[in-house]
């Protein structure tokens, strides 16, 4: 079996499931009551013969990013991918599991396992999903939680669209229809993808006529 494979099963799937996430392939998945999900995923790269290097990614998918991702015309039940997320971090691997410790950013966040330390790298990964990072992530689909992440200055964040745009999209199945005018206002003083603004709208009438 290959190490990450090996690794997952020993050591994160105990971890995942023990909080609440649910495991599909090589990810694990947590949903919220309003059908927002958080993703934990890996990333491997083929950049070290003597050792299997990876990053361990976080991914929040609210449900009305991914409704804007799809169109409006998302599958029903389907557990969204990464490709939906509206924010996506990375876990930071402690020093002595890290494939090169003394790097900056973006490649001290990949880990290592190496073939005398298989043991080491699941241990150090468990105990920092079980103790930071699985609480972390299912705070993230609460979407009033997942809005203050989305406001902050966390650097280590990947984010996409404006923070208009994130507004909209984090408000706009609780927000009045004059606040809602506002922010769209503002969107379109900056980038709009084509298409967002006819899918607020639409979004809001099907809102209202339900």
């Amino acid at each position: 079996m290959n190490p990450l494979d090996s690794l997952i099963r020993e050591y994160v799937a105990p971890a995942a499931k023990s909080a609440g996430f649910r495991k599909k392939g090589r990810s694990f998945w947590t949903v919220g009551d309003r059908l927002d999900y958080a993703l934990l995923t890996f990333q491997v790269y083929a950049v070290d013969s003597e050792a299997t290097v990876f990053d361990v990614e976080f991914h929040a998918i609210p449900e009305p990013y991914w409704d804007w991702v799809n169109r409006g015309q998302q599958p029903v039940g389907k557990v969204p991918d990464s490709s939906g997320a509206l924010v996506t971090g990375r876990l930071v691997p402690p020093p002595s599991v890290a494939h090169r410790p003394d790097e900056g950013m973006p490649f001290r966040t990949r880990w290592a396992i190496r073939p005398e330390g298989e043991d080491a790298c699941g241990r150090a990964l468990a105990e920092t999903l079980s103790t930071d990072m699985l609480p972390r992530i299912q705070l993230m689909t609460d979407r009033t939680h997942l809005l203050e992440v989305a406001r902050s200055g966390d650097m280590s964040l990947m984010k996409r669209m404006t923070p208009p745009l994130r507004e909209i999209v984090l408000r706009i199945d609780d927000i009045t229809a004059p606040d809602l005018d506002t922010l769209v206002a503002e969107a379109e003083a900056s980038r709009v993808p084509v298409g967002f603004i006819d899918w607020v709208h639409e979004r809001r009438r099907a809102a209202e006529s339900s």
